[in-house]
């Protein structure tokens, strides 16, 4: 009889213990990645400056005064994510470009100047994702994946591309709805192959975008 009661005892013990240890593991248990899954459609829209020559460490444009471009744009596509921390992207991308000058690194001309335009284009890239327990979302384009290729406006049939793009935001509780922005400006590096720009070019994309789930 006693040694039931001992059973007993140990057994209560071990029960009512086990989801305490639980929940204080939960607690001081770092961050963890939870893959999220399905089509989101997007839209929204933000601004961005090329910088021909690159971007000083305050954010300003090198060069001389007026050498960069600043465009508005607004974008719809739809994003699809994977279980296991990746996705991809297709997009339509709409933008109006004021004009601007740059060195030509071919001279002469000593200047190139672009007149101000509109266009339209196809964007695609491949990306991977972490989110957090506080449902905060991060997502980093995969390098020599971002591809625009433009089908109207003076550019159209030409492909560019851009590497180091970013974007954070936070995922609603029911895990319906995104909300990305670009988070701090960040730079990325501006590919185009079709103009001389050099190798130096540089972007800074300002953006904010709503994500909606659509199924999996």
């Amino acid at each position: 009889m006693n040694r039931n009661i001992r059973n007993l005892v140990v057994i209560v013990t071990i029960t009512v213990i086990t989801p305490f240890m639980l929940a204080a593991c939960a607690t001081i248990s770092p961050s963890v990645p939870q893959g999220i899954r399905g089509q989101y459609a997007s839209t929204g829209g933000g601004t961005s400056l090329l910088a021909p020559l690159g971007f000083e460490t305050n954010l300003r444009p090198k060069g001389p005064p007026g050498a960069y471009m600043f465009q508005t744009f607004n974008v719809e596509g739809v994003y699809t994510f994977k279980g296991d921390g990746t996705g991809s992207y297709k997009g339509l991308n709409h933008v109006v470009n004021l004009p601007f000058t740059m060195p030509n690194p071919n001279p002469p001309p000593p200047t190139i100047t672009v007149p101000s335009n509109a266009g339209s284009s196809n964007v695609t890239f491949l990306f991977h994702y972490t989110v957090t327990e506080d449902r905060k979302i991060t997502i980093t384009v995969d390098p020599g994946t971002y591809s625009t290729e433009n089908k109207f406006g003076p550019s159209t049939g030409k492909t560019y591309h851009i590497d180091g793009h970013t974007g954070t935001g936070f995922i609603t509780p029911d895990g319906k709805t995104i909300t990305l922005t670009g988070g701090a400006p960040s730079v990325s590096y501006f590919i185009a192959p079709f103009v001389d720009l050099p190798s130096t070019a540089q972007i800074i994309i300002t953006r904010s975008i709503v994500l909606f789930y659509q199924h999996d």
